[in-house]
């Protein structure tokens, strides 16, 4: 049979049959194969580079020295031999081989778009941040001069936050109109409409109001017989995080507990009953009237305190109006504080923008010549508040061999968790409490003026 036979094809059952090929077809056949799998396997190996995955890493970013960013007009500035440092955090969107090597990263997280995005495009997350990051700086600026004894902002009237539902004042005031005058007499402070409201005991009040671009008017409210006991107090948002007390941000001026409880103060005991939260200590005081005495157990820092307390009337109810607040604008300083941190966002750096504003604007270091990495938000008063990333601000801080990393009261067991005993990571609910700790390396941060002198 000749050759031309063995190669023809046949057909069985509609299968093509072929006969074995040559060495030479062999051989191109398998070129062909090899070619084929190197070109699917570089096409792979690009895949895994190049496509993303809904999947974002966040790892440790960099420390930077604050000092760098602040910008002093209209008064001296100081240099110091230490510094403070701000640190930062890391997000990437993954491909298949970064979320490989991500996850081989200790110090690494994963975690899906949604968790990280929600509904926002990162876009509108980069824009978000550079808000917070605005208000941080503001805030920090007015935590550090406060603490120098400088008045920052002034008191320009009571605006309303929410009126009681189906009360005197429902769809006369709203949201963001501003109280100017009660019964005559000027106002501008939230605790002086408390007081005048707590002085009148029955009959019509007169109040003068404006909506923003409108011009006042005068509002005739009759005022309600209402006696609910009032404890004098404002909850916010807790440092140490949920479970530890109800966490006091303001103490009502002139209220039951002026004199005795303190912002920053936690009660964790109301009448006998552990209270765990704000929201508990709201409920046993739904059914007490405004002359009852109540017993209240307080945790102020390491002290646990226990005082009896007379409860007030609830004076801005009886008005109609469920929530209000001070208005403040900016006061005239002598001098200017900004900061140029264009490619950084979020609230996180608050705290250390506060503490180097206050290096930078006195005489001496704050820090002793130590390197300090700080994280943590920070509001007007100096309260610290939670941020995000301490896993990975952690690791930041160790390579970056920080004397001491220290961060919010309510983050402080992450950041441990992360390294261990390799960093020494304090915790702080306050300003004051962060400069406590940096005076403990011999600088002047326990010795700054507080007379508004500089």
């Amino acid at each position: 049979m000749s050759d031309a036979v063995k190669s023809a094809p046949t057909v069985a059952n509609g299968v093509d049959y072929y006969g074995a090929p040559t060495p030479e077809e062999g051989s191109s056949v398998g070129r062909k194969l090899l070619g084929v799998c190197f070109f699917l396997g570089l096409l792979a190996a690009v895949a895994a580079v190049v496509i993303e995955i809904p999947y974002f890493s966040l790892e440790p970013g960099n420390t930077f020295e604050t000092e760098d960013f602040v910008a002093v007009e209209g008064t001296a500035s100081y240099e110091s031999e230490g510094e403070v440092f701000f640190v930062t955090v890391t997000q990437r969107r993954l491909t298949p081989i970064s979320w490989l090597f991500s996850s081989l990263r200790d110090s690494d997280e994963i975690f899906h778009e949604d968790l990280i995005l929600g509904d926002q495009t990162i876009d509108q997350q980069r824009e978000e941040n550079a808000q917070l990051m605005l208000t941080s700086q503001n805030n920090a600026v007015a935590a550090a001069l406060d603490h120098l004894g400088y008045e920052t902002a002034v008191p320009a009237g009571v605006v309303i936050i929410d009126v009681v539902e189906g009360g005197q004042l429902d769809g006369v005031l709203s949201r963001n109109d501003v109280i100017s005058q009660v019964n005559g007499q000027d106002i501008t402070q939230a605790r002086e409409l408390f007081d005048l409201l707590s002085a009148t005991e029955s009959g019509t009040v007169e109040l003068v109001a404006a909506r923003p671009g409108t011009e006042p008017r005068t509002i005739e409210v009759e005022l309600t017989n209402d006696t609910r006991g009032f404890l004098g107090v404002a909850g916010g948002e807790d440092p140490v995080g949920e479970g530890a007390g109800a966490f006091l941000s303001e103490i009502i001026e002139g209220g039951a507990s002026d004199g005795s409880l303190a912002p920053g103060d936690r009660i964790i005991g109301f009448e006998g009953a552990p209270v765990a939260s704000f929201d508990e200590l709201i409920e046993p005081l739904i059914n007490r009237r405004a002359g009852d005495t109540v017993e209240v157990v307080v945790q102020r820092g390491d002290e646990q305190l226990t005082f009896d307390i007379n409860l007030g009337v609830r004076a801005l109810e009886r008005a109609g109006i469920f929530n209000a607040d001070t208005q403040f604008r900016d006061a005239e300083l002598p001098f200017d504080v900004g900061f140029t941190t264009e490619d950084v966002g979020g609230p996180s750096a608050g705290l250390a923008f506060s503490l180097t504003v206050l290096d930078v604007l006195t005489e001496g270091d704050l820090t002793g010549g130590a390197n300090v990495v700080v994280t943590g938000s920070i509001d007007r008063v100096g309260n610290v508040g939670r941020v995000g990333g301490l896993h990975q601000k952690a690791f930041a801080a160790l390579d970056d061999d920080a004397d001491v990393f220290i961060v919010p009261a309510g983050n402080v067991d992450e950041a441990r968790a992360a390294v261990g005993e390799d960093l020494r990571i304090e915790p702080v609910a306050t300003l004051d409490e962060a400069l406590a700790i940096i005076a403990e390396f011999g600088g002047n941060a326990g010795e700054l003026p507080t007379d508004g002198s500089l």
